[in-house]
């Protein structure tokens, strides 16, 4: 049997999970959680991250992100690896969401570091504790890949994954690289390019939301076929990236809006420091999910 210390990660498209709260917000749904795991594994996803940024691992205590990767381990039961989001962490707080992880049967913990300062033996620490896909990202802004990421991942095998949302021009030098780790979009707009440029997938907040059209246009662009894999982004996907998310802090109310429409979840409350979508922006996410046929037509919304 694999230990969690033998974890391999492909490539394909992984989901960020979004946290699903009771009608007050001041407890986290499970039931919701349930259908939200069951309709994006149905699609056919590779993997789920919980309680990443879209998770609103900022907006969550450590006794929520507890239950909350615990539940959806239990609830996946071994059909795709599951990762924890740990964002915008340092030492202290990242060793202690590492070891919920770990306890909890997470495979990997998906992490963006806070700071700047002491990259390579934060890392190494976190990797001893679980399984790391590393983040091209700070709270500072992004990491060289060459200088900063490509070392670490080259010294430690508990790497298991690399995520890049900062610099994704580097997915180009990225394929002479000769990885045995998948490197996977983490900027749902530039999917495509990505592909094209070697990525070997997505962790994408759009796969919450429209996980078979990320699943197809995956599997168009391991076919090789180039031309429906343009037509198909352009057509079937850009236009709810978008306009759903891409507008920070009102991004994952707008993505919870669509799974509420959709019966996915069932309410749309979210946390600091993300706000609830201004009605006229989830009138026209709204009226473009029809258009597109990510929704049918919905009673009692806001159109």
């Amino acid at each position: 049997m694999t230990s969690e210390k033998d974890i391999h990660l492909k490539g394909g498209v992984y989901t960020l999970l979004l946290t699903p709260f009771n009608k007050d917000g001041s407890k986290f749904d499970p039931l919701s959680m349930n259908r939200q795991i069951d309709y994006v594994l149905d699609a056919g996803v590779n993997g789920l991250v919980a309680c990443g940024k879209a998770g609103e691992f900022e907006g969550l205590n450590l006794n929520e992100i507890e239950q909350v990767i615990s539940h959806v381990v239990e609830h996946v039961n071994g059909r795709v690896p599951v990762g924890l989001g740990a964002i915008s962490v340092d030492l202290d707080e990242g060793i202690k969401v590492a070891r919920i992880a770990a306890k909890q049967g997470a495979s990997f913990a998906m992490v963006k570091k806070k700071s700047y300062q002491n990259l390579r033996s934060f890392f190494l620490k976190m990797a001893d504790e679980i399984s790391v896909m590393i983040y091209d990202m700070t709270d500072n802004g992004s990491l060289d890949i060459q200088k900063d990421v490509l070392p670490i991942v080259r010294s430690c095998d508990r790497i298991v994954a690399m995520k890049v949302s900062g610099d994704v021009g580097s997915f180009d030098a990225l394929k002479t690289e000769a990885l045995t780790i998948p490197c996977l979009c983490g900027s749902d707009m530039y999917t495509l390019i990505t592909y094209g440029a070697g990525s070997d997938g997505v962790v994408a907040g759009s796969a919450a939301v429209m996980p078979e059209r990320e699943v197809a246009l995956h599997k168009l662009v391991k076919e090789e076929k180039w031309e429906d894999a343009r037509n198909y982004f352009v057509e079937q996907m850009l236009p709810m990236i978008a306009y759903g998310g891409q507008l920070l802090p009102y991004n994952y109310s707008t993505m919870k809006h669509i799974l509420k429409w959709k019966g996915v979840i069932d309410h749309v409350i979210v946390r600091p420091p993300y706000r609830v979508a201004y009605d006229w922006h989830l009138r026209e996410v709204e009226l473009l999910a029809q258009k597109m046929g990510i929704i049918g037509s919905v009673e009692n919304t806001l159109v």
